[in-house]
């Protein structure tokens, strides 16, 4: 090729740059199902986890539960195109007898954890749950048989969201646990619990130790809702600090933060998003230092769900933009990750008017988010 000839190419490449790249950034969302509700046990499907595996697959893992409750079992589905389509649910934790939900994902290299609270199926009081783990290494193709896992309270729940692994290996699972139940005077409701949060830190995913006892009284805005701080949510910013956001009965979710990998917590304090007895996903943007996060923006309902992106590790968000929204059934329980080509996929449980909880998912960048 001509001087000339490469002149002119390095030209024209040089006009079309810009526009080419104005192009790939233009914003789009789109919705669709994931899981759809029909007969037991996916009537209710409920409480998802999205994870990027280190393939590039995504993997995400619900509770599935019948239409009289009176069986619950854990699912797991896959997405090979960045969340677009979904496999057909895989169930991957179902102890007979007894109630299987509030799964939560941790990717470890080529390992990915998934850890499940299990309780008796008709609860008289909320007295006692224990902790089943099963993991795949071929990418949720196969899974092992589950196995119990020491916990370190009576009563475990709200350690739904996406685990962590840290620069040295070391695992992170937040979660909560109902005070009442520790003094021996376990809840009747949920409403009448007493909650308090921490993190767990492992080596091997399978022997953890409690860090933190995170708790506040804070006047509740309804009744139904729980006392304290429950549901923790983490991410790790780029300069090595844990964020931790915590669902509230007040109309404004709390937050915590750690500089030492989770040993130590500072008091938790609200944080500036507003929202009401329902947890908040986070994801920390693939090779940046910004944040996601997605939650029910409301101070008394458990819709609409919104997401936001801040720039200063969560002090500040971008103006809220809709995921999904509702005239009364609840979209809540949000995870969110990127796909490889960083892509967000966001996936809730969606309460239908007749009745049962599909599994819903969207697709966004982050143009969308931001409204450029």
């Amino acid at each position: 090729m001509t001087p000339l000839a490469v002149w002119i190419l390095s030209s024209i490449a040089a006009v079309l740059a810009p526009a080419l790249e104005l192009r790939a950034a233009e914003p789009f969302f789109e919705t669709g199902t994931v899981i759809r509700s029909q007969e037991a046990p996916f009537y209710h499907n409920a409480y998802p986890t999205v994870a990027r595996l280190t393939s590039g697959r995504l993997l995400a893992v619900f509770g599935a539960y019948s239409r009289d409750q009176s069986s619950a079992l854990v699912a797991a589905t896959i997405s090979d195109d960045g969340g677009r389509t979904w496999s057909r649910a895989k169930q991957i934790v179902d102890n007979p007898g007894l109630w299987d939900g509030d799964p939560n994902i941790i990717v470890d290299g080529s390992r990915t954890f998934v850890y499940v609270t299990t309780r008796v199926v008709k609860l008289t009081t909320i007295d006692k749950s224990t902790v089943f783990m099963t993991k795949t290494e071929d990418d949720g193709e196969h899974w092992s048989t589950p196995v119990e896992i020491f916990m370190p309270k009576r009563y475990v729940a709200g350690k739904q969201h996406k685990g962590l692994r840290l620069g040295d290996g070391t695992l992170l699972m937040g979660y909560s646990w109902d005070l009442w139940a520790e003094k021996g005077t376990p809840a009747r409701t949920e409403g009448e619990m007493n909650i308090a949060a921490g993190i767990l830190r492992s080596n091997d995913g399978i022997h953890w130790r409690p860090f933190g006892e995170l708790h506040v009284w804070i006047p509740k805005m309804t009744p139904y809702s729980t006392n304290g701080l429950d549901e923790p949510s983490i991410v790790e910013l780029a300069d090595g600090e844990i964020l931790m956001l915590l669902r509230t009965g007040s109309s404004r979710h709390y937050e915590s933060r750690s500089r030492d990998g989770g040993l130590t917590w500072v008091p938790p304090k609200p944080s500036s998003l507003t929202g009401h007895n329902t947890p908040t996903g986070l994801w920390r943007l693939d090779r940046s230092e910004e944040v996601i996060a997605i939650w029910n923006n409301s101070p008394v309902y458990r819709r609409p769900l919104s997401v936001a992106i801040s720039a200063d590790g969560g002090r500040t968000w971008s103006i809220p933009r809709n995921v999904a929204e509702s005239d009364g059934p609840q979209v809540s329980y949000p995870s969110i990750t990127q796909a490889a080509d960083g892509t967000f996929v966001a996936l809730w449980q969606q309460q239908l008017p007749q009745g049962g909880r599909d599994i819903r998912r969207a697709r966004f960048n982050r143009d969308w988010v931001l409204g450029e």
